[in-house]
């Protein structure tokens, strides 16, 4: 009988999914139909963030200053809006090992943050620091280390 607890699984060096794309994009990569299209609409749409951020320097003169304050306080948001509803298209496409790994890490990385994060604003409190949200997307890198560490579980 084997010596690990049903609660354990082997750790599996040798996944048959790529690591630098785990690392790196939080993804199996663009093998299939699906990672392709995922990698590159969510390309189009940081590029096209990032358009819109840089935008109302060169247009500062020809464009209401309203305006250009609701496109830079848009954008952020409309742009990862888009890359989620395309991460959503992504998991559906995935087999359900995949969509597994995948789930497991998003949920481990949420979890881990949330507790970070009342650990923080709980400090924040006494000492009257004030936790600047955009922080948050350091959580991404978080969830491609546990999509690392969740798949090495599965061959």
């Amino acid at each position: 009988m084997n010596d690990q607890s049903a609660h354990e699984s082997p750790v599996n060096e040798d996944s048959r999914w790529p690591t630098t794309s785990m690392l790196t994009y939080g993804t199996f990569g663009m093998r299939t139909p699906a990672g392709r299209r995922y990698h590159i609409r969510s390309s189009f749409a940081l590029a096209a963030m990032v358009a819109c951020l840089l935008a109302p320097a060169l247009l500062r003169r020809s464009v209401p200053e309203g305006i250009l304050g609701i496109i830079i306080a848009l954008a952020p948001g409309a742009a990862f809006v888009y890359i989620a509803w395309e991460f959503r298209r992504y998991l559906s496409a995935l087999d359900e090992l995949a969509r597994r790994i995948q789930l497991e890490s998003i949920a481990w990385t949420y979890l881990c943050g949330l507790a970070v994060a009342m650990l923080l604003g709980g400090i924040g409190l006494v000492y009257g620091w004030r936790f600047n949200p955009a922080w948050f997307i350091v959580l991404e890198p978080v969830r491609a280390g546990w999509l690392y560490f969740v798949s090495r579980r599965y061959q």
